[in-house]
């Protein structure tokens, strides 16, 4: 995991024991694509990969109580990480039609999960639209294209400080706009760490 960046900042950890939901989002980009990696490699499905992680950055913040008392952050979350993973699939792994239930689901869709899923993303989506012309390009190169700063204001003749900005400027715009149609400001957090 990320243990050099993470004792580099323990201030960031103390933030969190305190309730600090921002240093909570900058944990969530520090490890989010590393605990989704280790989840997909067990269950072998996104939509499930994602729950499992959001599931354990939930139960940090739950836990964020304990922080303080920790002598190394990166296995207190490595233990959770694998815990929250290893339950996931032993539960499913007992129920008597579970092979039967998977199949299924492969072959049809959930449309409960699916609708919510669709809503939060079509949300984001909305939310990336509003944005002004040159921001939301430069947001879009940046998170969904995945091109760098320097990348990015090659292609658009602009400096990479401004590039920092027009993303700086969008994240705090989409934050408040998921945050005041979806309320849940901890669920608003998750949801951006893939574009943060």
């Amino acid at each position: 995991m990320h243990s050099e960046k993470i004792h580099n900042n323990p201030a960031l950890l103390q933030q969190i024991a305190e309730g600090d939901e921002n240093a909570l989002a900058a944990l969530v980009r520090l490890y989010w694509k590393n605990i989704y990696a280790h989840a997909i490699s067990w269950v072998k499905s996104a939509e499930e990969a994602e729950e499992l992680t959001q599931d354990v950055f939930l139960k940090v913040w739950n836990a964020r109580g304990q922080i303080g008392q920790l002598d190394n952050f990166d296995n207190w979350l490595f233990i959770i990480a694998r815990n929250t993973i290893v339950s996931a699939v032993r539960k499913k792994l007992s129920r008597p039609a579970f092979f039967e239930e998977q199949e299924r689901e492969e072959n049809s869709l959930r449309p409960d999960q699916l609708a919510e899923h669709r809503q939060h993303y079509q949300l984001l989506l909305t939310g990336i639209s509003l944005l002004p012309e040159k921001r939301q390009q430069v947001f879009r190169m940046s998170r969904l294209e995945g091109l760098t700063h320097e990348q990015i204001a090659a292609r658009l003749g602009m400096h990479k400080d401004t590039v920092a900005q027009y993303i700086a400027k969008a994240v705090t715009f989409l934050k408040s706009y998921l945050q005041e149609h979806i309320g849940d400001s901890l669920l608003v957090i998750i949801l951006l760490a893939g574009l943060l």
